[in-house]
């Protein structure tokens, strides 16, 4: 209900988004991402000139590289190839990392003919854009503000990896400010409808397709972000097998790019009213909340944590917050005030896990837990909330518990200690997601040990009781 969706990836068992681990152990706390790189750029032999992997860092793998070459961009592939222009791509890799790639312009030669692209790739894993909320524009930021986007001259074979600090709130609420002014709530509701059901989407009109795609992010929750990938400046080519594509202008274009089978085009610009087409629960959702200048309560219900959350599930959750959404806009209409608004958790329980009869004690321990679990934060209640020095304490906090949890002993001590200061430092309104959403985890560890009558990991499940006893005092 607040900031960031920035579980790390641990050892044996899943991260943050209910994906599973690509295995690897973490550093130190305070170690920042780090990324590796490549660039896809034009050689010149005596025989031939073509496209090729010219530059990489030591970590991209093989299969990477391959796959890097396969989906970079070549000559004339850019839909408009003035010196300033950019494309920001992103996709998968066979490693389980990912691809953010910025394609520009470079000038070879003293005529027009010498005029192509290259392209340079951060290769994130999966750990490292869970810290920006999943949110490939956000990691593009960063490398921007860290200046790690280059002319295109690898000056050498090898390249070394880029470290990015800070991280990112979910939900760019500024830019989802401005979408609604243009192209306004139904033509995003649309977009986001478009992007669930389209095999390709090919997007135009105003504002620009960089602009539109960003906004689609954060209209997502960012356990689906990752399956969308985009470019937002390359032509359309059967080859680069992008879920989100740009188009230019051009009427011919379009008229080429929508006579290709599962590609669906969309022009999208204010004043003018999206294509007609059924809408599910989640895009009506936005579309609500967006027309309502709900823009806070659409970004504090995106940017929760929910655990195994799927493309399908989407639809019914939107059902969800609409109704959410009219609970709360009856209640500001109706209630004085000086009357507390009821808090989500309060109008909507949830249903309590039975106990088993081989883990009866636990289960107790558990259900009694649940019971002291406070009300959610919110963002109004904390407006500090977005502070880098707060975000940079969460984030930490999130280390010890997920890896205490995960049944480090080391990072349990270190919890015992920095848990009291925290809730001084941070106050219990700051602290209360967090704790129903590690609460929320716990029992998701639980449930994964238990088999019927009988719990077939006994340790995990006392480590993860240990932590939340401790999180919300000695409950047995």
């Amino acid at each position: 209900m607040r900031r960031r969706t920035d579980f790390r990836i641990r050892p044996d068992f899943r991260d943050g988004f209910g994906n599973p681990s690509h295995g690897g152990e973490r550093g130190k706390l305070k170690n920042m991402p780090t990324v590796e790189q490549a660039l896809f750029s034009v050689t010149e032999t005596d025989r031939a000139a073509g496209y090729r992997v010219v530059a990489q860092s030591r970590g991209v793998c093989d299969a990477d590289a391959r796959e890097l070459a396969v989906w970079g961009p070549s000559h004339d592939s850019m839909l408009d190839l003035c010196p300033e222009s950019e494309s920001f791509n992103f996709h998968p890799l066979p490693s389980g990392a990912y691809c953010i790639s910025r394609t520009r312009p470079i000038r070879q030669g003293h005529d027009s003919a010498g005029l192509r692209v290259s392209t340079q790739c951060l290769i994130a894993r999966p750990e490292t854009l869970a810290r920006f909320g999943n949110n490939p524009f956000a990691l593009i930021r960063a490398a921007s503000a860290e200046k790690a986007w280059h002319d295109g001259a690898s000056g050498g074979s090898t390249l070394e990896p880029l470290t990015l600090t800070g991280g990112a709130v979910p939900v760019d609420q500024s830019l989802l400010g401005e979408l609604t002014g243009d192209p306004g709530p139904e033509n995003m509701a649309a977009l986001v409808q478009a992007a669930r059901e389209s095999v390709c989407l090919a997007i135009g009109g105003t504002p620009s397709p960089r602009q539109l795609i960003a906004g689609l992010f954060s209209c997502l929750p960012p356990e689906c972000r990752l399956e969308i990938s985009f470019s937002t400046g390359l032509k359309f080519s059967p080859r680069r097998p992008f879920r989100i594509v740009a188009l230019s202008g051009d009427a011919a274009e379009r008229q080429w790019v929508a006579n290709y089978s599962n590609v669906m085009v969309l022009d999208v610009r204010a004043g003018q009213s999206p294509p007609s087409m059924p809408i599910d629960g989640w895009a009506r959702w936005i579309q609500r909340a967006m027309a309502a200048g709900r823009i806070d309560f659409l970004a504090s219900q995106v940017s929760k944590r929910r655990f195994h959350l799927t493309w399908d599930d989407l639809p019914a959750l939107g059902l969800q917050l609409l109704e959410e959404l009219d609970d709360s806009e009856l209640s500001d209409f109706q209630k004085p005030a000086d009357v507390a608004e009821e808090s989500p958790m309060e109008s909507h329980p949830r249903r309590e896990q039975q106990a088993h009869a081989a883990h009866h004690q636990f289960a107790k321990s558990m259900v009694q837990i649940r019971g002291m679990m406070p009300p959610s934060a919110t963002l109004q209640d904390s407006p500090e909330i977005l502070s880098p020095v707060v975000l940079e304490k969460l984030e930490q906090l999130d280390d010890l518990v997920y890896e205490a949890i995960g049944g480090q002993s080391e990072m349990m001590e270190q919890l015992r200690v920095a848990w009291p200061k925290l809730v001084v430092e941070l106050g219990e309104p700051m602290l209360a997601e967090s704790r129903e959403q590690y609460l929320r985890y716990a029992l998701s560890i639980w449930e994964e040990c238990v088999d019927g009558d009988n719990i077939r990991d006994p340790l995990r499940a006392i480590q993860a009781l240990d932590v939340i006893c401790l999180l919300f005092g000695d409950a047995q």
